[in-house]
């Protein structure tokens, strides 16, 4: 049996957490802090083999009807190798503590073409995280990574460097930030958290063995595009974004992310996270994104989420959960098909 502790002390659970090889940002504390604006309470346990760190766990509580609740590991649990997982599923079984199921959603990164491995009598089930994204591998440097986009986006970023000016902020930039974002979501029909969400993502997730920073492309001191991106256990991830219409030659979109890339291989990092893709094929709300994602190349990969109940209302439940977010979707886009 796996022994398990609770962790208070910051700097103590994020030294854990990313020095498991499976791991992510969300599974650092600052993400903790964010998540506590939307009603989720966070645990934070070590799950240890003798001396030896198997797990760390930041599971969110959520309060869903009345006393009805669930458990989520947003991107986790981090672990020391995903054939832990079942005997990690076994000791979270002790904080259940009356939640009707706990979902996890480990970060292992499949390639997207390959059927991901089950652990009965967890079952696998739709992610909340998006469940697809594109990885760049940094260690291929500059050349490597533009050697590897397709022909228009080489030309594109290319032209980025020439047209557009990309700085890494911090909160200074968050204003030109939010506005580009505002207008990107109004544009695309998508659904945000409030401006304070946003800062809490920019100041939280600068934490030990992490940090949070705005990359912004500007052309004549106009902001044209804008991300907030988070860095942890070796990755750097692109979590929110916007770009303006204006001057769509200027290329800023790219720039804004070329800006972030060269940051990541100047500080170390391994992997470029672009966050979110659709399935191939589907026609998406979110194609467009998906085609310029892809231009970058890297690899396609997918995050499996493993439901594991522990009420007979798990079924009634995630019926209920499906239908409410069809209905959120037809309300905002008018189709209840996910963005992502």
């Amino acid at each position: 049996m796996l022994r398990q502790e609770s962790i208070s002390d910051p700097a103590t659970w994020n030294q854990m957490v990313s020095s498991l090889p499976i791991t992510s940002a969300l599974q650092s504390w600052g993400w903790g802090e964010v998540k506590k604006l939307s009603g989720w309470q966070p645990e934070r346990w070590a799950l240890f083999e003798g001396q030896q760190l198997i797990a760390a766990v930041q599971l969110f509580r959520r309060q869903l009807v009345g006393p009805v609740s669930m458990l989520y590991a947003p991107r986790g649990p981090a672990l020391r190798d995903l054939s832990d997982l079942p005997r990690v599923v076994q000791a979270l079984k002790q904080r259940a503590g009356g939640a009707v199921y706990l979902k996890l959603e480990p970060e292992v990164g499949f390639p997207a073409d390959l059927s991901v491995p089950e652990f009965p009598p967890a079952r696998l089930e739709e992610t909340i995280q998006p469940e697809y994204s594109i990885w760049l591998d940094l260690s291929l440097g500059r050349e490597g990574l533009l050697a590897q986009m397709d022909n228009m986006h080489r030309r594109n970023t290319r032209l980025a460097e020439k047209r557009v000016v990309t700085t890494i902020e911090g909160m200074e930039a968050f204003e030109e930030f939010w506005r580009l974002f505002e207008e990107t979501n109004r544009r695309a029909r998508l659904l945000q958290h409030s401006k304070a969400y946003y800062q809490t993502v920019l100041t939280a997730m600068n934490q030990p063995f992490g940090t949070a920073f705005i990359s912004i492309a500007r052309q004549e001191g106009r902001a044209l595009a804008a991300g907030l991106f988070v860095a942890f256990g070796g990755k750097v991830d692109y979590l929110y974004g916007g770009s303006s219409r204006e001057n769509s030659n200027a290329k800023a979109p790219n720039g804004m992310h070329w800006g972030a890339i060269n940051w990541g291989i100047e500080k170390g990092y391994r992997i470029y996270d672009l966050w979110g893709v659709p399935r191939r094929n589907e026609g998406s709300h979110a194609a467009g994104i998906d085609a310029f994602k892809e231009g970058f190349g890297g690899q396609r990969v997918r995050f499996p989420a493993y439901d594991v109940a522990f009420s007979p209302l798990y079924g009634p439940l995630k019926k209920a959960l499906r239908l409410r977010k069809n209905w959120v979707n037809y309300r905002t886009r008018g189709t209840t098909r996910d963005v992502l």
